[in-house]
């Protein structure tokens, strides 16, 4: 019997089960990220404020890059999901190799303008103090180097969960950032009769680690799960409808991403105007509020695989159900972590950096951020319910108007106008997160994803 026509008894049980199978190894695997990046960040953050705002603005400019390319990995997991959906081997075969070759095709060309720019886009694009300015450059030119690394890892996570299965990137995550944090050790402070290598060591871990990586995704591809048959690989040619489907779905959502970039830019060129202290605790209650968002993420992940798979089944009903569960989990984990944010701000800092002024600034980023987790995070799962719908432009259309014409225009009118300096960014980033809330409900609950074709437009 279809799970929508089970008895109610039997139906929730069964969303659950199907829910939890996605979100729990995707859930481990964001959390194991969090982890990870607060261990790294904490190992950089006592090297120096300097250190901490050169990470932050060299992965301003690489989360630029992740964005371009992450509109292949979006698209492709909705269509793959569609595909599974509709019981089509060959679409997902199909749909899975254009997005590989697709992937490594978009970010070789961004990855080769980054290394060969990597001074000139540092100092245009922030007007930081020399000393973190040239600490970022020599970071970025290092890391920039395993963005195809990256790539290849990510869209081969993005093919998987589009199938449900999440269990296999979070297998590749733990040994990748067992890696990058072991090795991030040894080369910063120098273990095993290696130098320091401070800083420049910490980039090199993080490519090392991004290599792994990339080549366990795409062996488990190929060889583990056959999800790209040899034969496959072997006879490749362009087909220019799929590829034109992934990135119809993919673009908005990559245009999403990289509004936010761009955002975070501009705040972060708002910020260093008011401190080397005020970057660092920005940038560090940054990594500790992933305490609280990153374990959400496996939600806004099943909603979209669930959501496209009973679409592709033909169920919108299903879909509805999956999703309005997918909210009640998510709501009852975020409220835990949130609390978290709220009740131990200054022992989450503590951990990340010694510097007094920067613990007591960003316990008050974590305190006014965790009074926006929930809305944050429902909206997560809402627009990873409508990206698996298709309707990827609404997301977009949303981010793009909070950031822009809410949270930009409102941090440089309290902290600048009102004079509330780094408190008037946060307190404009907590408005901005409240108003989206709203905006993805309206959205979602207003019913027109139901008529979102696989291409993302609507009948």
């Amino acid at each position: 019997m279809p799970i929508a026509e089970q008895p109610e008894a039997l139906i929730l049980p069964t969303l659950r089960q199907n829910i939890v199978r996605i979100v729990w190894p995707a859930t481990t695997e964001s959390v194991l990220q969090m982890l990870v990046g607060i261990v790294a960040t904490a190992m950089v953050g006592h090297l120096g404020a300097e250190a901490i705002g050169a990470v932050g603005l060299s992965t301003r400019v690489t989360q630029i890059v992740w964005a371009l390319f992450s509109a292949v990995g979006t698209g492709a997991t909705v269509l793959i999901a569609r595909a599974v959906g509709a019981n089509d081997r060959e679409a997902v075969e199909r749909t899975a190799v254009q997005a590989l070759v697709l992937a490594i095709a978009v970010v070789s060309v961004l990855t080769a303008l980054v290394v060969w720019q990597a001074r000139g886009i540092m100092s245009g694009l922030f007007p930081a103090p020399s000393g973190v300015l040239d600490l970022g450059f020599m970071y970025l030119s290092i890391v920039a180097l395993g963005m195809p690394f990256m790539a290849i890892m990510q869209v081969a996570g993005a093919i998987m969960r589009g199938a449900g299965n999440t269990r296999t990137p979070m297998a590749i995550a733990f040994v990748v950032n067992g890696i990058n944090v072991g090795l991030t050790s040894i080369l910063i402070y120098g273990h095993f009769g290696l130098p320091a290598f401070g800083l420049r060591g910490a980039a090199v871990a993080v490519v090392v680690a991004q290599a792994v990586g990339a080549v366990l995704a795409f062996l488990t591809l190929t060889r583990v799960h056959n999800i790209i048959s040899g034969s496959a690989a072997r006879r490749y040619r362009p087909q220019v409808l799929t590829v034109r489907r992934i990135l119809a779905i993919g673009v908005p959502a990559a245009f999403e991403m990289i509004f936010w970039q761009a955002a975070n830019i501009v705040l972060m060129r708002l910020i260093i105007r008011f401190g080397t202290a005020e970057l660092a605790a920005h940038q560090l209650g940054l990594t500790a509020e992933s305490l609280s968002f990153m374990p959400a993420v496996g939600f806004g992940i099943a909603a979209t695989a669930l959501m496209g798979q009973s679409l592709g089944a033909k169920n919108p009903r299903l879909a509805e159900r999956y999703v309005a569960e997918t909210v009640r989990l998510c709501a009852l984990l975020t409220v835990f972590t949130a609390g978290i944010l709220f009740f131990l701000p200054e022992a989450i800092m503590d951990v990340l950096t010694n510097d007094a002024e920067v613990i007591r600034l960003g316990a008050i980023y974590l305190r006014l951020m965790a009074l926006a987790q929930l809305p944050q995070q429902i909206a997560g799962v809402l627009n990873g319910g409508l990206r698996g719908a298709g309707d990827t432009k609404a997301p977009m259309v949303i981010g793009g108007v909070g950031l822009w014409l809410v949270r930009l225009p409102l941090a440089w009118a309290l902290g600048v106008g009102l004079g509330l300096g780094i408190r008037g960014v946060w307190i404009a980033m907590t408005i901005d997160l409240f108003l989206r809330f709203g905006a993805s409900t309206y959205r979602y609950y207003r019913g027109p994803w139901k008529r979102v074709l696989a291409t993302g437009n609507e009948d």
